[in-house]
């Protein structure tokens, strides 16, 4: 899978999403919900249509990706079948308040799969991410000042490690023999070798 294509299998390895997590998008007025599954797969379809809950594609036992489910539920249910729709930007992950696009881009960051020239932008979406999650703070701590009780917030925020590679302890082991092996051991082995010699 290439960086551009990172999976629902992705976000769930990251913690971006996890097991039983809903999404969700609406379309014409109809909310289509479904719950993210072990592997990413996506299941247990149900659509609200004038407040009115039901479930759909039962007659399948789950969807191996975002767009597969948006599909069955334009095409198989509603008969939509001339529509440009976008997955990854329309649908919403429930518990995060986020769209799928938006997690899927902050997983881009956190895989090793990542390119330098790719990484440019995601970290420019990242950091306009942040700033706009500075700006919610601020306002609901202007809430909370002004004697008001503003909504509950869980607002997120990833660390994101830079690959520095650390000397193995196989490799230190091998340079002290090799020290040892020429006659020139340092710090402890020199001592040790001053004894045995």
């Amino acid at each position: 899978m290439s960086y551009n294509q990172m999976s629902l299998v992705d976000m769930l390895h990251h913690g971006l999403v996890h097991e039983r997590d809903t999404v969700f998008f609406t379309f014409k007025g109809n909310q289509f919900t479904a719950k993210i599954l072990a592997g990413g797969l996506i299941g247990e379809c149900d659509m609200t249509t004038m407040g009115k809950n039901k479930p759909i594609l039962q007659g399948v036992t789950a969807f191996s990706s975002l767009t597969a489910w948006t599909e069955a539920c334009l095409q198989d249910v509603l008969e939509e079948y001339y529509t440009r729709y976008s997955s990854w930007k329309r649908v919403n992950h429930k518990e995060s308040k986020r769209s799928m696009g938006d997690l899927r881009d902050q997983c881009k960051l956190l895989t090793k799969k990542r390119k330098r020239e790719d990484e440019v932008t995601e970290l420019y979406k990242e950091v306009y991410r942040l700033q706009q999650t500075i700006v919610d703070m601020k306002e609901h701590i202007q809430c909370w000042e002004q004697g008001e009780t503003p909504e509950t917030k869980d607002w997120e925020v990833v660390s994101i490690k830079p690959d520095i590679p650390i000397p193995h302890r196989e490799n230190e082991a091998k340079m002290r023999v090799q020290y040892i092996a020429l006659g020139q051991p340092r710090g402890i082995d020199l001592e040790l070798y001053n004894i045995l010699r």
